[in-house]
C-alpha cells in the first residue's frame, strides 16, 4: 500500500469506527496522526496530496532491478 492509498485507508477508518479522531487511533494502531489528519484534509477538500519522493529519486524501483519478480 503506498501513501495516497494508505492516507485514502486511514482516514476512511477513523471515520467509520472513531468518529475522525486522529490523536485516538494514533493510541490505539500506532498510525502517525499527521498522515491521518492529511488524508481527512484531503478527503474533505477533495484535493489529494502526492509526494514527489518517487520523481525525484535517484533510486531505481524494485520492478526495474529485478523484473522477474512481476
Amino acid at each position: 500500500m503506498n501513501g495516497v492509498e494508505r492516507r485514502g485507508f486511514q482516514p476512511e477508518m477513523t471515520f467509520k469506527y472513531f468518529q475522525g479522531r486522529a490523536r485516538l487511533v494514533q493510541t490505539l494502531f500506532g498510525w502517525g496522526r499527521e498522515n491521518i489528519e492529511l488524508g481527512l484534509a484531503a478527503k474533505r477538500t477533495g484535493i489529494i496530496c502526492v509526494g514527489l519522493q518517487s520523481a525525484f529519486s535517484t533510486a531505481k524501483r524494485c520492478q526495474e532491478k529485478q523484473p522477474l519478480l512481476l
